[in-house]
């Protein structure tokens, strides 16, 4: 598994998201993990910073940094990816949160 910090906001901006799952942390932030470049051998997994910001209607989450995530489907639920999510998200340090992704999925607007 590769993890590693973000490009600038600057040189990415706007990212489509396809395997993700969303976490709110024992503060109460909520934070994409996100999975890219899956092979075999390694994944990316990516958790954003908080999210201040959702467009409901576009999918569209923004993040304290500004970045903005296309939400491209429902959350991750093939077992290994979601697997390969959590561990991410554990060993980046977010254990202790709890997945809140169907309810989030839920109440967005999907028509």
């Amino acid at each position: 598994m590769n993890e590693r910090d973000a490009p600038p906001v600057e040189a990415q901006p706007f990212m489509e998201v396809y395997s993700w799952r969303l976490i709110r942390t024992p503060a109460g932030s909520l934070h994409l993990v996100t999975l890219r470049d899956l092979t075999e051998e390694r994944g990316t997994v990516r958790v954003t910073s908080a999210i201040t910001a959702v467009d409901e209607q576009a999918r569209i989450v923004t993040t304290s940094s500004g970045r903005q995530y296309a939400l491209m489907g429902p959350a991750e639920e093939r077992d290994f990816e979601r697997d390969l999510l959590q561990g991410g998200a554990v060993r980046l340090g977010l254990g202790d949160a709890v997945d809140v992704s169907v309810f989030a999925w839920g109440q967005l607007d999907i028509d």
